[in-house]
């Protein structure tokens, strides 16, 4: 299998997505072969941007700063006018990681309060969320007020959307040959029937 893929055409897509922070798109690698389509996505960097273009060439890539109103402005007209249901989003944790060097209010902690302003926006049906462990003990300042990110998630978000129980996950419960845990939120619209909830865990390790 060549390392670089190709985006395959899916004759059912189910839901139309927008990926905010995308990078080169490692996360999108199969979404279509489950029926994802990802028409949208935005990456600040200009060669990431490119690269993510090479494998997804019928993705319409958004090259800017989120934090850029007209960025923003780009990334809603785009995602509604192409009827986007799923929003998945994986802001920077270099400020959170332990890899990193976990200045408090690193500024980069606060993007996920762009994630947030496209939410409220878009509003999508679903809503995937995803970093490290360490964000749910992070606290950002909004408005004055200092709030742990989740807290400011059910605040922000908490009035439309349910959110599924289960938020640190490891990723050896799921088929994933490594282990490594992440933080992550799935939103349902509260207008959907249902609640978007993790899969079961696999009954053994890999």
């Amino acid at each position: 299998r060549k390392m670089v893929m190709k985006q395959r055409k899916n004759k059912f897509p189910i839901l139309n997505a927008v990926s905010l922070f995308a990078n080169v798109g490692i996360a999108e690698a199969y979404f279509d072969e489950v029926g994802v389509n990802v028409v949208v996505a935005n990456e600040i960097d200009p060669e990431r941007a490119r690269f993510y273009n090479h494998l997804y060439p019928a993705t319409d890539m958004i090259v800017g700063d989120i934090t850029d109103k007209s960025v923003q402005d780009e990334i809603v007209s785009k995602s509604v006018a192409n009827k986007v249901e799923l929003l998945i989003a994986t802001p920077p944790c270099q400020g959170m990681s332990t890899a990193g060097k976990k200045e408090e209010f690193d500024p980069r902690n606060s993007l996920i309060c762009c994630a947030v302003e496209m939410i409220n926006r878009i509003k999508p049906k679903y809503v995937m969320l995803e970093n490290v462990p360490e964000q749910l003990l992070t606290r950002i300042r909004v408005d004055g007020e200092l709030l742990l990110i989740p807290d400011y998630l059910h605040k922000q978000l908490g009035d439309e959307y349910n959110f599924a129980d289960e938020v640190v996950i490891d990723t050896s419960d799921f088929g994933v040959p490594q282990s490594r845990q992440r933080a992550i939120f799935l939103l349902t619209r509260k207008d959907m029937d249902f609640v978007w909830q993790m899969p079961l865990k696999n009954s053994k390790k890999v």
